[in-house]
């Protein structure tokens, strides 16, 4: 190229500066204009470029000036950094309070607060689903079976078998989840509350137990079901030294869950019905959880109280008393629930 050449492309590029300068700086004064108009939503789609954005915003008068804002963001290094979403524009913000907004990612939060309590069914979780809008509740539970989409959230989780219920594994607690989200989606999110919420203390008692990751958490579901948080070692601590001995559990929770009641005692009927959950009937464990248990009720199972007792029943009051003897138990059952 020769010197004039050079010259030439030197002379337009100092002319195209000063120009773009010259346009920056005179409508500089825009960017602080604040807006007028009614509450608008604009949708940043990912991967949107400046150029799209700023263009939207001036169509929609919610900026004077596209050029002007591609040439602000130019200079402050904001063009590359904004984020998508949905944002809100309100009356009184400035086209550097909207930019500023999509750099910090200041979305809309469409999130609903909901609260899933300990030991509640996966029934009971999907109909709350339902009703906040998160997910169909026929959708969730058929999601809520293990499946190759949920497995290398956790080594222990991948324990588990294909098709197996999910019951116990879906994890209490209060999330903040999006309207229409997909029931996997809502599912891995509580497969990984779980994963998340068992410490390594809790991850080594569990790999010093015989039951299986399924068995303490089917424990822990009855812990859960029967006592006080207080008392859940202790109850714990009865249930692994009847397991220990071939004794039945004879967890009245089991027979609620069977027929679907909340007795405090249930009956000799009620007792004797056929089902391999009824741990009245069946020795052993029932075939899974019955409820979905918190972090207390699973570290209980997975480090039980060594304890002399055989027995226990819960007071009206809530309050659990233990008994040594059958004998005994006998006792406790005419002092406080006969």
């Amino acid at each position: 190229m020769t010197r004039k050449g050079v010259g030439l492309i030197a002379v337009t590029a100092v002319v195209i500066v000063t120009v773009m300068a010259a346009v920056f700086f005179g409508g500089r004064h825009s960017l602080y204009q604040p807006y007028r108009g009614e509450p608008v939503e604009i949708t940043v789609e990912s991967g949107a470029s400046m150029a799209t954005v700023a263009a939207e915003l001036e169509t929609r008068d919610l900026v004077p000036s596209a050029v002007i804002l591609r040439l602000y963001t130019r200079v402050t290094g904001d063009a590359a950094a904004i984020q998508s979403g949905r944002y809100q524009i309100v009356p009184g913000m400035r086209p550097v309070d909207i930019i500023h907004d999509m750099v910090a990612g200041n979305v809309i939060d469409d999130s609903v607060r909901v609260t899933i309590p300990e030991g509640w069914q996966r029934e009971l979780i999907a109909a709350r689903l339902a009703r906040a809008g998160i997910v169909d509740r026929e959708g969730f539970l058929d999601a809520a079976f293990m499946r190759d989409a949920y497995r290398g959230i956790d080594p222990l989780l991948d324990e588990l078998d294909d098709d197996i219920t999910l019951e116990g594994f879906l994890f209490p607690e209060t999330y903040r989840l999006f309207p229409d989200m997909s029931p996997e989606t809502v599912v891995r999110r509580k497969l990984r509350t779980f994963a998340r919420r068992l410490d390594e203390k809790t991850r080594t008692a569990i790999a010093q137990q015989e039951l299986s990751l399924r068995e303490i958490v089917t424990l822990a579901s009855i812990v859960e079901a029967e006592s006080p948080t207080e008392d859940m070692p202790k109850v714990a601590g009865v249930f692994s030294k009847r397991l220990d001995r071939g004794m039945r559990l004879e967890s009245d929770a089991t027979v609620n869950y069977v027929l679907g009641t909340r007795m405090l005692q249930p009956t000799f009927a009620d007792i004797a019905v056929d089902d391999p959950y009824n741990t009245y009937r069946y020795a052993g464990l029932p075939p899974g959880p019955i409820g979905n248990p918190g972090m207390k009720a699973i570290r209980a199972a997975a480090s039980p109280d060594d304890n002399p007792y055989l027995f226990f029943l819960n007071k009206p009051t809530g309050e659990t008393v233990f008994a040594r003897t059958f004998a005994e138990h006998l006792e406790n059952k005419a002092r406080y629930l006969d």
